[in-house]
């Protein structure tokens, strides 16, 4: 049977991410807001740069939206641009090795709606098949010597790709709801799998909140 302290770590997350994201994305960019950061760039400094490429790519869309501002208000502009990367990279921190599931864990620890919490799960599951499968595929095409051109028979094969990677995913979604209903599912998923809490995570909790009192001071 799981205890709360078994489930906490993850709901633990969400509840930081929440409100690392909240205390930033309505006011301005202190210095003391990349403390935390730090911290967990120190704590996963293993995977830095796997980290730092996928905000990267983020940023390809960010700056479109920084660009827009930037023609009304320069200093909102750059504030969105800090505020935005500064909440990016400090749920990447937290959930970048999760693949979604931590995430479900953590929804689940912290009581919230059931069906939701299983809509979530399955939810995952067939995004990572879809990837899955879309990989294979790749592989297959590049070992046929498929190369991509403006060509007529290039269109018809992503199309053909697309309307594969529909159809398995349409049978995966067939196969888990009958999977579900043969045991016995009643809208609840348990999941077994826990992390508990340690001491960098009350770390990390004690620095959140001196940035929260911090900025609640200079208001």
């Amino acid at each position: 049977m799981k205890t709360s302290e078994e489930v906490s770590k993850e709901g633990f997350n969400l509840i930081i991410a929440l409100l690392y994201s909240v205390s930033i994305a309505f006011s301005e960019v202190e210095i003391y807001v990349f403390i935390p950061l730090i911290f967990l760039a120190f704590v996963h400094k293993a995977y830095l740069l796997a980290i730092f490429k996928r905000l990267l790519l983020l940023n390809v869309f960010i700056i479109f939206l920084v660009l827009f501002v930037l023609f009304q208000d320069h200093q909102e502009a750059w504030q969105l641009f800090l505020r935005t990367n500064a909440i990016l990279l400090f749920n990447l921190f937290l959930f970048y090795q999760s693949k979604g599931y931590d995430i479900v864990r953590g929804c689940y620890a912290l009581k919230m709606n059931k069906k939701f919490v299983a809509l979530f799960y399955v939810t995952i599951s067939l995004i990572e098949y879809l990837f899955c499968e879309l990989k294979n595929v790749k592989q297959t095409m590049k070992m046929r010597g498929f190369s991509a051109t403006t060509s007529m028979f290039t269109y018809q094969t992503y199309g053909n790709v697309f309307a594969l990677l529909f159809i398995k995913v349409i049978r995966k979604a067939q196969h888990i709801q009958e999977s579900m209903i043969t045991r016995g599912f009643h809208g609840e998923i348990y999941l077994l799998q826990a992390q508990k809490l340690v001491m960098l995570d009350y770390a990390l909790a004690l620095l959140v909140a001196m940035m929260i009192l911090l900025k609640g001071l200079a208001i």
